[in-house]
């Protein structure tokens, strides 16, 4: 219960990661560099400045606060430019930011932190038939500390989820087993060098590692206990053969249902508040309607694996 671990937030009453209303913990921290990624302020494992200027007061007490000068007003007196190279991490500038248009993304947070915060919801759980789910980032960067989370959850008796890339060892995946109800596995493209360009890792170990996750829940008999989850991106991952090979993958190794997640921008903000340029500037959002027709043959390719677009059943 003393251990620690760097979260970037937790969510209250969610009806979008999991069976009923959900508390969701994210975990901050990601081995992959997703081009798409709509949380980007979750990659890195240290905490992280942001600004919003739509929020700044232009006040100035920020750029007399930073004691490495990393920081200076604009010439317009409305932009504060951020000279992160020499940035030390000592927050003291948005310590003393009024209104928080800086502020700083993470938080150390011990067991006992998380679980007060996730008790605080049981009631919600009780009527919606909802629970806890563990996010990220990537959740087995962490995985002793999200194990000892699940593990208090599962002695509440609360119903326990992850949502997991499945890039890390299997080791870390192990120590979660026991603890979770069920799972989320991301599944971004079977092409190995493809899923490098576009994350940054090629996906032999994640394959792999599902490959082993499936097995071990049909040995228990709980096949539908595994879910797979796939961002559709125009051009990057939409093309009918990866599409048939990822449900083929999906049925094969017996999961529960396959999840297509249209393409959208909602993250692109952060991007800006973070000092970053986002990849995907100008990047067509998909509707439910365009994945449709992308994925409709897929009820006559495999007709024992449920397609969902956006949680809804086709």
């Amino acid at each position: 219960m003393n251990k620690k671990a760097r979260i970037l937030r937790i969510e209250k009453i969610s009806p979008n990661d999991g069976h009923g209303l959900r508390t969701v913990v994210f975990f901050k921290g990601c081995p992959m560099r997703c081009k798409w990624c709509s949380t980007p302020e979750s990659q890195l494992n240290r905490f992280e400045l942001y600004y919003r200027q739509s929020k700044c007061l232009q006040c100035g007490k920020c750029v007399d606060a930073c004691p490495e000068k990393a920081l200076k007003m604009g010439s317009d007196g409305v932009i504060v430019d951020y000279q992160m190279k020499h940035c030390v991490n000592c927050h003291k500038c948005a310590q003393v930011c009024p209104v928080s248009a800086l502020s700083v993304y993470g938080k150390n947070m011990s067991v006992a932190e998380v679980m007060k915060q996730i008790r605080q919801d049981e009631i919600f759980y009780y009527h919606s038939g909802g629970g806890v789910t563990l996010s990220g980032g990537d959740v087995l960067q962490q995985a002793d500390f999200a194990a000892e989370v699940l593990k208090e959850c599962k002695s509440d008796g609360l119903h326990t989820m992850a949502e997991m890339n499945m890039f890390g060892s299997y080791d870390a995946v192990e120590k979660l087993l026991s603890y979770l109800n069920e799972v989320y596995i991301d599944l971004k493209h079977m092409d190995p060098m493809k899923h490098k360009e576009w994350t940054g890792v090629d996906n032999t170990k994640i394959l792999d590692n599902i490959k082993k996750l499936c097995a071990y829940y049909k040995e228990k008999g709980r096949t539908n206990a595994v879910h797979f989850r796939t961002p559709l991106i125009a051009g990057i991952n939409d093309s009918k053969e990866n599409i048939r090979q990822t449900a083929l993958f999906c049925e094969r190794n017996g999961c529960a249902d396959l999840e297509f997640l249209p393409y959208h921008r909602l993250g692109e903000t952060t991007y800006a508040y973070l000092g970053r340029t986002y990849a995907f500037e100008g990047m067509k959002q998909m509707k439910p309607e365009e994945v449709l027709e992308k994925v409709r043959f897929l009820k006559e390719l495999c007709p024992n694996l449920t397609i969902r677009i956006s949680g809804k059943r086709i």
